[in-house]
């Protein structure tokens, strides 16, 4: 389906023997048929596909994104009923029973710094067989130390957090992809248990661990009742689609149709998302950036595009740290009618309350005064649900997606002064926020954001090695793997989902998933996907049982210690309560008031941070603009030019190696400017000298300019967008021929103002005016007439001496030699 390979063959037809469950090879008369497709995009971050250069260094294979799911139950099954019910599992969805064939390397990578693919001979493959995996191979029996529910808990929190990070249960290229704990007290079957199940996130999402929890429970109370299992879920399913093609419809991937689906909400959408970078949004906490800066940018972009991770490796340490909460029904009850009310969704309340507790948080313990910061909240989204929505979970497979929220600028300590006054206007800036959550999100929806999203996404993994990029941002000092304030995944209420389908419903509507089977009764769920690597700042995932919603929050520690997260977690329950109307269980604060301390009294007083916001940033994207305005007709000619060696130069190497030499000298350039110009300040600079080597004046001035940079969010932001406008209208001068021929020219075509200049000019173009009367014959040794003409050189020459090596200028020589 949708031209990925997804056809069920013999393992015989195909040239391949199966593999029995213990790993030997079985023989050709006992071949299981088998089912095979290439992982989508998003399977591809999640698995995740692997880079062939960082593997050819040595390099530990990139970890797989895991996703973490358990369910409390009120008893305990046999050991005997829960090995059939997972078999049954097995047999009903493909996903569990397949393993990952292929290397997921391109053709060729084909830019400078090895980051574009080009062709996927290899393509990372699920392969899956009728023959399903030995249960003890994903089951585990955790024996609990203790005989009470808090010794059960504990048990089950501490396999919760260690799992999400730890991956290394998983062999991907044997499989299984999923694994479960049953931790019990005892045997008894009076007795509560949790079942935490373990996957790699490229085959599940949580609606999907729900599908699988409801099977389980229908099957073991079928079987305590009556042996067997009455009305079997349907076997076989399908081999899932992907994300892409669920959204996207079939044979509608970009290897499918490359740009021919782009339209203009494409164009939108991706203008929207560069958008967001001038909003600056904070994602990491004063604490760990020492400010308020967000530690990317664009900078940090480009760093990583160019293969090094901004600030240098910065990943050593990090991992989840967890903590569980519950909102009771009366106050879960509460808030929806408290967002009925206000007209809006409760993942619309969910997202304003991280936002504003994160402001709580953000100055890690260094109040400011009057600081103002945006914030960037990633909302999961259910991609079933957008698009052509071919995929009706059925079977278990991952369709998890998200879309960016920009709320603020927020005050620091706006969740606190709701909380700690209580007073309804307060209240209504909650509900105003969650307000712009609803408008931001209608408006995603309504102007095919998912569908875009999923497309660009789809192109990005295509053509690049977006799992590197991860890797290098993740590993970065400057960044922590951060690159969103906070993230709220919501799943809705579990009794709402639809279940397998079963032999009896074959044709027609599912049942819904049921929170209670026989005996066994599911008290609380609680999920998480790892944020250790990479994602968000502060995270919340919840789901809405039996009428009270159960919270999870897991952050990435030491960049948020475990009892910051506490009290996170503290004044994010007690916030919905207040706003909800409801009792409120247990009164926070959490302000740090800093008093005595110079240095932040000095911070609090700082007059930069007067300068109005955006004003600075608005002239220097202004002038960026009128750069581009200037040189457009030259921006016009060089696409053309490109366009014509395109046509011209049909091979792919060939024509990558001349673009890439001409973006090594269109990038390096206006690199130098910078630090010639520099160096010209500092030789001039006047006044006494330190240590005979530093003007004393161009040092102040440093101090001076630094320190504005440091003091003031609006100079930072206004000097990143000026930096970008003078790169743009310095490369826009080279293409117009503006900078001088020997200056900057990067017009492909060579023309210097209306003159082509082409090719090596003989001795007859190059030759002077003071050689008409020079007697050769009157002298003796080596004599040089020379002449720049190279578009690679620039006026910063300064001395050129003779012994430099000619291949680096056209040189016309002539020589004469005597005895």
């Amino acid at each position: 389906a949708g031209g990925i390979r997804m056809s069920t063959e013999t393992a015989g037809d195909i040239g391949t023997a199966s593999t029995s469950t213990d790993g030997s090879s079985k023989g050709d008369a006992d071949l299981s048929s088998v089912t095979r497709r290439s992982l989508g995009s998003q399977e591809n971050l999640m698995l995740p596909r692997q880079y062939g250069p960082h593997l050819d260094k040595k390099e530990s294979p990139f970890p797989q994104m895991n996703h973490v799911s358990v369910a409390v139950l009120s008893s305990t099954p046999s050991l005997k009923h829960l090995q059939s019910a997972l078999n049954d599992l097995m047999k009903t969805h493909p996903l569990l029973r397949c393993h990952i064939e292929g290397s997921g390397e391109p053709e060729k990578r084909i830019d400078l710094f090895q980051m574009v693919r080009e062709g996927e001979p290899d393509p990372c493959t699920f392969v899956s067989s009728d023959q399903i995996y030995d249960v003890d191979d994903v089951l585990t029996v955790k024996e609990v130390s203790g005989d009470t529910n808090a010794d059960l808990d504990d048990s089950w929190k501490s396999s919760f957090e260690s799992s999400l990070d730890d991956g290394s249960w998983c062999d991907v290229n044997k499989g299984p992809l999923w694994n479960i704990e049953l931790h019990r007290t005892s045997s008894d079957a009076s007795s509560p248990c949790a079942l935490l199940m373990k996957f790699n996130h490229a085959i599940s999402d949580q609606s999907s661990a729900n599908l699988m929890l409801d099977q389980i429970l229908y099957t073991l109370a079928s079987l305590d009742e009556r042996g067997s299992i009455k009305d079997a879920a349907t076997v076989p399913q399908s081999m899932p689609l992907s994300l892409e093609e669920s959204v996207l419809g079939t044979k509608r991937a970009f290897k499918d149709v490359k740009t021919e689906d782009v339209s203009l909400n494409t164009v939108k959408y991706v203008l929207a998302k560069a958008a967001e970078g001038s909003k600056s949004p904070v994602i990491l906490p004063d604490s760990i950036t020492g400010s308020n800066e967000d530690g990317g940018g664009i900078l940090g972009a480009l760093t990583i595009i160019s293969g090094r991770s901004p600030g240098g490796d910065g990943s050593s340490g990090r991992k989840s740290t967890v903590q569980f909460r519950k909102l009771s029904d009366s106050n879960t009850q509460a808030l929806l009618a408290k967002c009925r009310a206000n007209g809006v969704s409760i993942t619309n309340a969910l997202t304003a309350a991280a936002a504003l507790t994160s402001t709580d948080f953000i100055d890690g313990g260094s109040s400011k005064k009057d600081m103002k910061r945006n914030y960037k909240v990633l909302q999961s989204l259910d991609m079933r649900r957008f698009g052509d929505q071919l995929d009706k979970c059925e079977t278990v497979s991952c369709k998890a997606g998200s879309m960016d929220l920009m709320l603020g600028p927020l005050d620091d300590y706006s969740g606190e002064s709701i909380r700690l006054q209580g007073d309804v206007d307060l209240e209504n800036k909650f509900w105003d926020l969650a307000k712009t959550s609803r408008d931001q999100t209608s408006d995603f929806i309504q102007n095919d954001g998912p569908q875009e999203a999923t497309r660009v996404f789809d192109f990005a993994m295509t053509i690049s090695d977006m799992n590197n990029l991860v890797h290098l941002s993740a590993e970065g000092k400057d960044t922590q793997g951060r690159a969103y304030s906070a993230g709220v995944s919501n799943v809705g209420v579990y009794e709402r989902q639809k279940g397998v389908r079963r032999n009896s419903n074959a044709d027609g509507e599912r049942d819904t998933i049921k929170s209670k089977h026989g005996k066994y009764e599911v008290q609380e769920i609680y999920f998480a996907t790892s944020h250790a690597r990479s994602g968000c700042l502060y995270q919340v995932s919840t789901m809405t049982v039996q009428g009270s919603m159960d919270f999870t929050f897991h952050p990435a520690s030491p960049i948020v210690p475990k009892d910051v997260n506490a009290k996170y977690a503290d004044a994010f329950i007690d916030l919905l309560e207040l706003v909800s109307g409801g009792e409120r269980t247990n009164p926070t604060s959490t302000k740090n008031e800093n008093k005595g301390n110079m240095i932040m009294n000095f911070a609090q007083s700082n007059p930069l941070d007067n300068i109005p916001e955006w004003s600075l940033g608005t002239v220097a994207a202004a002038l960026g603009l009128v750069g581009i305005a200037i040189h457009w007709d030259a921006w016009v000619q060089f696409i053309d030019n490109f366009k014509i060696i395109r046509q011209a130069v049909p091979d792919d190497a060939d024509f990558w190696s001349v673009l890439n030499f001409w973006i090594l000298f269109a990038v390096s350039h206006p690199i130098l400017q910078p630090i010639l110009w520099i160096s010209d300040v500092l030789h001039g600079s006047p006044g006494p000298k330190i240590a005979d080597l530093v003007p004393a004046t161009f040092l102040l001035g440093n101090v001076v300019a630094i320190s504005a940079v440091a003091m003031s969010k609006e100079i930072r932001n206004a000097a990143g967008i000026f930096a970008l406008s003078a790169f743009i209208t310095y490369v826009g001068a080279g293409l117009d021929g503006q900078a001088g021929l020997g200056d900057f020219n990067l017009q492909l075509n060579d023309s210097y103002k209306g003159t082509v200049v082409k090719g090596c000019p003989t001795y007859e173009q190059v030759r002077q005016p003071s050689m008409d009367n020079f007697d050769l014959e009157k002298y003796q040794g080596l004599w040089y007439e020379q002449k720049f003409h190279d578009w690679t050189q620039f006026k910063e020459v300064y001395d050129t001496y003779l012994d430099i090596k000619v291949s680096y200028f056209v040189v016309t020589i002539i020589k004469r030699e005597r005895p």
